[in-house]
């Protein structure tokens, strides 16, 4: 689930957060980093749990639609397919998913009002709709309607948007990691007993020791790391640099210094994309500018040691 450029971003996030304070302690800052991936990937167990949650609400819901005088055929039909939906049953009945989901701590508790309002968005989009209109549906059929019910949930409302962010201070920063492990899950969900959660670390010992380096390495060489950016923004401002910039390329310069088995390549676009999501329209021109005039004076003094195939030049 944690992929490295999410990895990179937590890192951005503590170190940004870390240049903000005065006399900041890097001990807390490191520890609250190794923390927030917990709780990423307890907002995505709580996400997975959503359906399952919803499914009460789609019950209560079926019998006051079947217990009015005035029935609304559609409405019953729109719930009653939602309720048959295998894959919800699939989730709700894993064991590893039960297990696991004990440690989340948050709840879809005391939520009468939000899951009313959530269903009445759900049932006015047409893909939902149309997926009411039929009893029976194929497995493929069940994994479409969910995934669209997160991205609908995930991207246009506003109230899921403003629920979620009072369970979890990173819903806004986690959003998009734990909607597309969603989509993985959904994908790959057979039957009750498969093993379809994403695990939260593919390697987890290489994962906490690129993170922790990062932070640690970035936080160490600061002065170095300061001087040669210096040297290339002689002409600037130094205080009107943003402090975002600023983080950035010296996250970028430890990776090309201190990262042997990272391609320089790599490291300058993986920077740029997250100057993209986190700084300025015109930062990530000045970013790669000032980072390829540096990279290019490091290979000269033969200060860039990469090893591994495909990296010595």
């Amino acid at each position: 689930m944690l992929n490295r450029r999410f990895l990179r971003v937590k890192a951005f996030q503590a170190l940004y957060s870390y240049s903000q304070e005065e006399k900041a302690d890097p001990i807390l800052y490191r520890r609250k980093l190794l923390d927030s991936l917990d709780k990423t990937y307890k907002l995505y167990l709580f996400m997975l749990s959503f359906p399952v949650e919803l499914k009460f609400y789609l019950q209560t819901d079926l019998e006051i639609q079947k217990a009015k005088f005035i029935r609304s055929d559609e409405a019953i039909h729109s719930l009653q397919a939602l309720l048959n939906n295998k894959l919800i049953a699939c989730i709700e009945k894993n064991i590893e998913f039960k297990e696991k989901s004990k440690s989340v701590g948050a709840k879809w508790s005391n939520s009468n009002e939000f899951f009313k309002n959530i269903l009445s968005e759900l049932r006015n989009h047409p893909a939902i709709q149309e997926y009411g209109t039929k009893e029976i549906h194929t497995h493929q059929e069940d994994k479409v309607i969910l995934g669209t019910i997160y991205e609908l949930l995930f991207v246009d409302s506003e109230l899921f948007g403003s629920y979620t962010e009072e369970q979890f201070y990173n819903w806004e920063d986690d959003q998009v990691l734990v909607l597309t492990t969603l989509q993985k899950t959904i994908n790959a969900i057979k039957d009750e007993s498969s093993s379809f959660l994403v695990p939260m670390h593919i390697d987890e010992e290489e994962d906490l020791k690129f993170l922790k380096n990062i932070f640690d390495l970035t936080l160490q060489n600061n002065a170095e790391l300061q001087e040669l950016i210096s040297l290339k923004t002689q002409n600037w401002d130094q205080d009107r640099i943003a402090v975002v910039d600023m983080v950035l390329m010296k996250m970028a310069l430890c990776e090309v210094l201190y990262f042997p088995f990272i391609p320089v390549k790599v490291t300058i676009n993986e920077y740029l994309e997250l100057a993209k999501l986190y700084s300025t329209p015109n930062s990530h021109g000045f970013i790669n500018g000032i980072l390829d005039k540096i990279q290019l004076d490091l290979k000269k003094d033969n200060r860039i040691q990469k090893s591994g195939r495909g990296l010595v030049e």
